[in-house]
């Protein structure tokens, strides 16, 4: 099996887990609309949505200082 046909079907499996309501912050994300278009953190409204960014879309430039907490004018502790 190829590397990319590994990454693809890895990224099949972590989208479709996504898109389906489950319990947890990645369902309560889902429901509040979060999405992973790239955005500023001055653009991101909440510590949860900027959380979103980091850990699910992997924005790791919300986290400049790579200490786990995202958009530090919004967030005082690392994402959960």
């Amino acid at each position: 099996m190829s590397i990319a046909l590994i990454v693809s079907l890895a990224l099949a499996s972590l989208f479709a887990d996504l898109s389906s309501p489950s319990d947890g912050p990645q369902s309560l994300w889902l429901a509040q609309g979060y999405n992973c278009a790239k955005t500023t953190c001055k653009q991101i409204s909440s510590c949860e949505e900027a959380c979103y960014k980091l850990l699910v879309c992997g924005h790791r430039q919300r986290d400049a200082d790579n200490d786990g907490i995202p958009c530090e004018n919004l967030c005082s502790s690392p994402c959960e």
